[in-house]
C-alpha cells in the first residue's frame, strides 16, 4: 500500500444500541493499517487527529466504488 495515499474502508459501528455499516478513512503508517477519524491541519497539510489502529488479520481488500478495503470487527471512537 502507497504511505501517502487515503484509502476507504467499510466497517461496523454501533450508533444508540443499533448496528450500522460506515465508510471510514484508512491509511497505511509503517505498513500498518490505521483507521483515521478525524483529521486536523489545514488544507494540503492535514494529519491524523483522532485514529484507531486496526488489525492487520481482519482487514481485506475490497474494491467496490470509492470502498477499497472492508474491516471484519467494529471501529469504536477513542475516549476522548
Amino acid at each position: 500500500m502507497h504511505p501517502d495515499r487515503v484509502y476507504h474502508v467499510e466497517h461496523r459501528v454501533q450508533i444508540d444500541g443499533v448496528w450500522h455499516y460506515h465508510v471510514t478513512d484508512l491509511i497505511f503508517v509503517d505498513g500498518q493499517p490505521v483507521a483515521v477519524l478525524n483529521w486536523g491541519g489545514k488544507p494540503g497539510k492535514e494529519f491524523p487527529r483522532v485514529s484507531v489502529p486496526l488489525d492487520p488479520a481482519h482487514l481485506s481488500e475490497h474494491r467496490v466504488g470509492q470502498i477499497t478495503h472492508r474491516y471484519d470487527r467494529p471501529i469504536e471512537t477513542p475516549s476522548q
